[in-house]
């Protein structure tokens, strides 16, 4: 999907802003995985370098259109984080291109990706750039946690937000690349990129989890203890890193809002459209209260595990406020 049916509103703004002559110098893309916040950033340094942009858009096919496109413009550089973290090394090439003029052009472009991800004295290393910033130089932060970014950093930048695609936008994505429906409901409620639904797929964890979390999710159900068992026995070992482990509580939550949907008659949208019969008799046999009361101990769980208790104890503690 391209750039201008993901974000139509944001490419005609940035076009009108490029054709003015008003481009910022430091923005940072904030939103959802799968927004479109590289695309966009790539997008802008086409249209600055493109030989041959027609109606405000870069053609794609020029000579300095391939090379951005292949990673070889020598005026456009393209800061990818190794890990979980942008590296000492990165950081230090970072800035010594900064204070370069361009190599072809007077003016150069530098993307920086999961900026969130930098550490405090990376992020320092930036705001010299951003307090004097070198003529025609611009610079593109893209994040997914804007709020785990330095507050002098997001002062010093144009924050643009990006709205996430309208579910049956990604939905019908979704199914054109070939997932089918009953993955593709549940995987559009999960993440907004398409390349995610296709790795998680593709994951030798994702099918399993969803199988064990289903599992423990019906013993809840049926007041059956052996809840219990399928925390420390699956659960545990199949969800060992924080990601993962945000996703069994991510699809708790959706099985319980799928029931309380069925419980008041709305199952128009489920994420769970395969199960729906059995989610319809769990709902049937539960009262709102009930219902209400598990859907307050997920949230309550969801952020124990982002202070930061352990896996385990916070999914043990849920077990034990559901079974009635």
């Amino acid at each position: 999907m391209t750039i201008e049916s993901l974000q139509p509103r944001l490419v005609e703004l940035f076009k009108s802003v490029i054709a003015r002559q008003q481009l910022s110098q430091g923005y940072l893309f904030s939103g959802a995985a799968g927004t479109g916040k590289i695309e966009l950033a790539t997008w802008i340094a086409l249209r600055l370098f493109c030989s041959h942009v027609v109606d405000g858009m870069p053609d794609g096919t020029c000579s300095e259109c391939q090379r951005i496109l292949s990673g070889n413009h020598p005026d456009v550089v393209k800061v990818v984080p190794e890990g979980q973290s942008l590296k000492i090394e990165q950081i230090r090439f970072l800035k010594q291109e900064l204070t370069k003029s361009g190599m072809e052009t007077n003016q150069r472009v530098f993307i920086i990706q999961d900026a969130d991800k930098m550490t405090v004295s990376a992020a320092n290393g930036l705001l010299k750039f951003l307090e004097e910033p070198s003529p025609q130089t611009y610079l593109i932060l893209t994040t997914t946690a804007k709020n785990q970014l330095l507050p002098t950093i997001i002062s010093r930048l144009q924050v643009i937000e990006f709205a996430r695609l309208p579910r049956p936008q990604l939905l019908a994505q979704l199914t054109a690349a070939g997932i089918n429906s009953g993955d593709a409901a549940l995987l559009a409620r999960l993440t907004n990129s398409l390349p995610t639904a296709q790795a998680w797929l593709a994951s030798d964890w994702f099918d399993p989890l969803r199988q064990k979390t289903w599992q423990w999710f019906s013993h809840i159900q049926e007041n059956n203890s052996l809840a219990f068992v399928d925390v420390q026995a699956n659960l545990v070992p199949l969800a060992k890193e924080r990601t993962i482990q945000n996703e069994v509580l991510a699809l708790i939550l959706l099985m319980m809002q799928d029931v309380l949907a069925l419980h008041f008659g709305r199952g128009e949208a489920l994420s769970f459209p395969s199960q729906q019969a059995q989610l319809a008799t769990w709902a049937e046999n539960a009262t709102s209260d009930q219902l209400l009361q598990q859907m307050e101990a997920t949230l309550a769980a969801q952020k124990y595990l982002t202070a930061n208790v352990s896996f385990q104890n916070t999914l043990e503690s849920l077990t034990l406020r559901l079974l009635k």
